[in-house]
């Protein structure tokens, strides 16, 4: 049958190939997975809220080992309640900063819009967006928060595969606190959530991120786009992959 399909094509003067695997589009779950193809490659999850990435990272990954960072005491319990005989996933309810400190934190209705920052509550933002999309803070709560470099240290962690970062607009904080394991090309990929409207009182720059990554060896190898422009929607932003380019 292929045969007479291929010629049937051909007659009209078209040809057909196999394309090179070298060219093809992958999702970015595949991306991750075949650039991290060790056994038990160490995944940091910072914003685990239920544990929604842990299992991602179990099924994409070869037998992660998986430290997940969740300040929210609520979905925290949640996510503790799944992994908490799962001895590869470590659950800690702190967050992760540019400093040692406790910090206020806003906790919101939609528990994965909680946010050291401020929701911009503006009324001509909330008018603008479809009610699906609105949310607000609940409660405000004084929360601990550790640096990867001090957690690191502490937990004698060598080197990281993956840091994945989904904190609403605190990624910049996160890479401050990671500049030891960053200089010293400890860790391989990096994938941030980068916010550019106004959900919160600080939106972001791709200069945010990349002032740590690029003169650290990381760069741009793949991108997600939530929404597409800044006037439609709740959330303009993107999912950001970046690695190191040792490991090329």
């Amino acid at each position: 049958m292929r045969r007479i399909i291929k010629k049937l094509v051909n007659k009209f003067g078209y040809d057909i190939s196999r394309i090179n695997k070298k060219y093809e589009n992958i999702n970015l779950d595949e991306l991750l997975s075949r650039k991290i193809n060790n056994i038990n490659p160490i995944v940091f999850d910072v914003g685990g809220n239920k544990g929604q990435s842990i299992e991602k990272f179990k099924k994409i990954l070869n037998d992660p080992i998986i430290h997940s960072f969740e300040p929210n005491k609520e979905v925290f319990d949640i996510m503790y309640s799944k992994f908490k005989k799962d001895d590869k996933v470590f659950c800690n309810n702190f967050a992760l900063g540019n400093k040692i400190e406790n910090k206020e934190f806003n906790i919101t209705e939609k528990t994965g819009k909680s946010s050291f920052y401020d929701l911009n509550t503006s009324k001509e933002w909330f008018e603008n967006r479809n009610k699906q999309y609105t949310t607000y803070v609940t409660s405000k709560e004084i929360v601990k928060v550790l640096t990867l470099d001090d957690y690191c240290d502490e937990k004698k962690i060598n080197e990281i595969e993956l840091l994945k970062m989904d904190t609403q607009g605190y990624e910049e904080k996160i890479l401050e606190g990671s500049l030891n394991f960053l200089k010293n090309e400890k860790i391989k990929f990096v994938v941030a959530e980068i916010i550019f409207n106004d959900y919160y009182n600080k939106y972001f720059l791709f200069s945010d991120i990349e002032k740590h990554l690029v003169p650290n060896n990381f760069r741009l190898v793949g991108i997600e786009i939530h929404n597409n422009n800044i006037f439609h929607g709740a959330m303009f932003g993107a999912d950001v992959y970046y690695m190191n380019k040792k490991f090329l």
